[in-house]
């Protein structure tokens, strides 16, 4: 069927790193249909309304980076039919920033026609602080898995 994978509890998933340029931020916000000066877009309007000097990367944007991150590991054959992602923010991520996502496998369920895999996930900025949190999982199928002998 494809490619065997093997997925290991403690297993490391390879990093994603973006540096968000404001010019990024615009084009996402634009993307989802938003109109006008917003805390995402506008300094000043992040000034007035957050008491911050630069402008702030919605939720959104870091979620399809750890969304990417989980993509990549699982392929996309497999994480677009069964995957899913959810994160808790701690921290603003700004523009300017670079952040990564991090990922470790912290678990593998059998399920009726594969293994569930989970992965805890963790979102950096470029000064080692935690932006956000979470984790994500996909149901791989067993024509990936190894027989089970």
């Amino acid at each position: 069927m494809g490619t065997v994978m093997r997925f290991e509890v403690g297993m490391e998933v390879p990093p994603v790193s973006k540096t968000l340029a404001q010019e990024h931020l615009n084009l996402f916000e634009a993307s989802g249909a938003h109109e006008g000066p917003s805390i995402f877009t506008d300094p000043e309007t992040a000034q007035k309304t957050l008491g911050m000097g630069r402008t702030v990367a919605s939720g959104r944007m870091t979620l399809s980076f750890a969304v990417e991150t989980l993509r990549r590991f699982f392929g996309g054959r497999i994480y677009n039919h069964t995957g899913v992602a959810d994160l808790r923010f701690i921290r603003p991520t700004r523009a300017g920033d670079t952040v990564t996502v991090r990922g470790k496998v912290s678990g593998v369920t059998p399920e009726a026609n594969g293994s569930r895999v989970a992965v805890e996930l963790t979102v950096q900025n470029q000064n080692g602080e935690t932006t956000a949190v979470g984790g994500g999982s996909a149901i791989v199928p067993a024509g990936f898995l190894p027989s089970a002998e």
